[in-house]
């Protein structure tokens, strides 16, 4: 039992993983304020009076947000967000990236609502602090560090699913699962893809047990480490899961999705690779229909002589 649990907890990981969840943290962070939350740079223009801080906004000396406080936070993090992306100087600028973005998620959930959907995408941020120097593709070096770091995102990854059901039951009690939930959030945002369930309201309800049934199991994917295809799989039906609720009330779980991806062996992943190939497949088009080049010569006379 001991030796599983090590397993899990220090599982070597390839380096080439961390280039790339670097690469995809800093990307997520351009999107998140150009596409997915472009309305939180308009609290620079809220009054004071409507800020009610987190308890760590009130436990740290943190100002109010203001236009420059807002807007700096903002510039900030964007400019953070490109070094450690290519991997320039990454620890260092990921320790600005995770306190400009720990500051911009205070500045979001501070005004009556708290999203618990980049919580594991802050805990990526501050994991991505710890780890060395790495760079795309890199297979050969792998790192128990490594792995215990990603393992915490994995962990942070799942809470937000199972604590979500801990959630529902504080908040609204054993009932919530026979309640009219997704009837309201349906009529509140349905598409084309869900409107047609309201003529079902018993579906509805089975639909609710079967989200609490899918929260309560998803620490599963964490035990079943040693064989990686099923977890592979598992992990993709999470995000088949977050595909289909996108699509029947437009409810995105963008951050999540981003650190969920520390579950998949992006070191196999290498650009320059990718590049070499595509230039070659580029090459072979431009040969004529009889194989030879366009300049007339034949490639395997070229080669030999």
């Amino acid at each position: 039992m001991t030796g599983y649990v090590n397993g899990f907890f220090f599982t070597p990981v390839a380096l080439g993983r961390v280039a790339a969840m670097r690469f995809l943290a800093g990307l997520f962070v351009w999107i998140e304020w150009w596409a997915y939350k472009p309305f939180i740079i308009q609290h620079r223009f809220l009054p004071e009076d409507l800020y009610q801080p987190l308890l760590i906004g009130r436990v740290l000396p943190i100002p109010a947000p203001n236009y420059w406080i807002v807007t700096g936070t903002l510039v900030v993090m964007l400019a953070a967000a490109l070094p450690v992306m290519f991997g320039y100087r990454a620890r260092l600028f990921g320790w600005i990236l995770f306190i400009a973005y720990f500051e911009w998620m205070l500045i979001y959930n501070s005004y009556g609502k708290v999203d618990h959907a980049s919580f594991g995408f802050m805990v990526l941020l501050l994991v991505l602090c710890t780890m060395p120097e790495a760079r795309w593709g890199d297979r050969e070096h792998v790192s128990e560090r490594v792995g215990w770091g990603f393992n915490l995102v994995q962990i942070a990854v799942v809470c937000t699913y199972f604590l979500s059901t801990w959630s529902k039951f504080r908040y609204g009690g054993w009932e919530w699962a026979n309640s009219g939930v997704f009837t309201w959030a349906i009529i509140r945002r349905g598409t084309v893809f869900s409107d047609w369930l309201l003529d079902f309201p018993q579906l509805l309800t089975v639909a609710q047990w079967g989200m609490i049934a899918f929260e309560l199991l998803t620490p599963l994917v964490l035990f079943i480490y040693p064989w990686k295809r099923l977890q592979y799989g598992i992990v993709a039906f999470f995000y088949a899961f977050h595909v289909a609720i996108f699509a029947a009330l437009t409810i995105s779980f963008l951050p999540h999705l981003f650190a969920m991806a520390c579950f998949l062996p992006l070191e196999r992943v290498d650009p320059k690779d990718l590049a070499r190939r595509a230039r070659a497949k580029l090459k072979g088009r431009k040969r004529t229909p009889d194989g030879r080049n366009p300049s007339g010569s034949d490639p395997e006379l070229t080669a030999t002589g």
